[in-house]
């Protein structure tokens, strides 16, 4: 299996956790924090390690931050490949009190300079090839590339667009014959602007698939919820010929394909660190799918055990392929008849 990801505006977490309410005209001490590299592809390569493949993790990194990047993800031993930036990495803080309430504050990051843009492009493609030569057993199979989060300062909406049209028709392997699929997960102008270069995959949560299909999506429980987010999907599916899984948070997931919509429930769990989950489970379907040769209901049952692991951890930190089992027995897939 050949994994890369890309994260254009990858981040410092720091979660800090308070035994009081948070109080925002006054001071408040944290009982502890949890400091970790942070981003949506970054989050990928990470769970893709604890699964044991290993990934190459590209983007921008820049400053002190972007040297701590470094080091946080060479201590969990990801192969990183980053474009140095004359602007420092971002920081971004997670403030979460002891009703669960939390508030974050994130830096923007950027500027990216155009020349730096540029030598990101040609890593892409060197790194394609390097991909597929270093760990394939066949000159011909494919790369599957994660690209997610926010754009940073200094690129156009489109910058997932251009990326996707210009390394789709890449060819990998020795032979050339082998295929770049490309799967993002953004939100905003970025996944409005990307989608129309019609990536192999999409991935948005429920309010991410509302805001591009222009109405919110609603239901009076989980399953009419689900069927609603699949009806939503298959107009995009027509429209673009791009698979969709959608994440429903505590209501489960809805993925999407040719061959129709299928459902996955969510388990109960406490929830002490909800960021990447979403991250988690795309990670662990996509994982799963390809090992299982496809198979949609069982990817959906390990994703959703995948995810509900991830959030029982504090800040985040990431599960092992043991805890992503944890779960598989209380979480059923089906194929919905929409």
């Amino acid at each position: 299996m050949n994994v890369a990801t890309l994260t254009l505006n990858p981040c410092i977490d720091k979660t800090l956790y308070f035994n009081t309410s948070f109080r925002t005209d006054g001071l408040n001490r944290a009982a502890y924090s949890v400091t970790s590299a942070g981003g949506k592809g970054i989050n990928v390569a990470r769970i893709y390690r604890k699964l044991g493949i290993r990934v190459q993790a590209l983007g921008f990194a820049g400053g002190t931050t972007g040297d701590m990047l470094r080091a946080l993800l060479e201590k969990e031993d990801i192969q990183t490949n980053f474009v140095e930036t004359l602007c420092d990495t971002r920081m971004c803080i997670k403030l979460i009190d002891a009703t669960g309430v939390c508030t974050e504050a994130n830096e923007c990051g950027g500027p990216i300079q155009e020349e730096e843009y540029k030598a990101l492009k040609a890593q892409l493609v060197s790194s394609a090839h390097l991909c597929s030569s270093a760990h394939s057993n066949s000159a011909e199979e494919d790369i599957i590339l994660f690209a997610g989060g926010s754009i940073p300062n200094g690129l156009p909406d489109d910058t997932y667009k251009q990326l996707i049209k210009e390394l789709s028709s890449l060819g990998t392997g020795h032979t050339g014959t082998g295929k770049l699929r490309f799967i993002l997960d953004a939100d905003g102008a970025a996944l409005r602007e990307g989608i129309t270069a019609s990536p192999w995959l999409i991935k948005p949560n429920c309010a991410e698939l509302s805001g591009l299909i222009g109405y919110e999506i609603t239901g009076r429980t989980a399953l009419e919820k689900a069927e609603n987010a699949a009806k939503a999907s298959r107009r995009i599916h027509a429209q673009y010929g791009t698979n969709v899984l959608c994440t429903l948070g505590g209501d489960g997931a809805v993925y999407t394909n040719a061959d129709g919509a299928y459902y996955v429930n969510a388990p109960h769990v406490t929830m002490r660190g909800f960021t990447g989950a979403g991250d988690t489970f795309l990670a662990s379907f996509v994982f799963a799918y390809e090992k299982n040769g496809s198979d949609v209901e069982s990817a959906l049952c390990f994703a959703s055990s995948a995810a509900a692991a991830k959030v029982e951890l504090a800040g985040t930190e990431m599960p092992d392929k043991q805890a992503m089992m944890r779960f598989a027995e209380k979480v059923q897939a089906e194929k919905l008849s929409i």
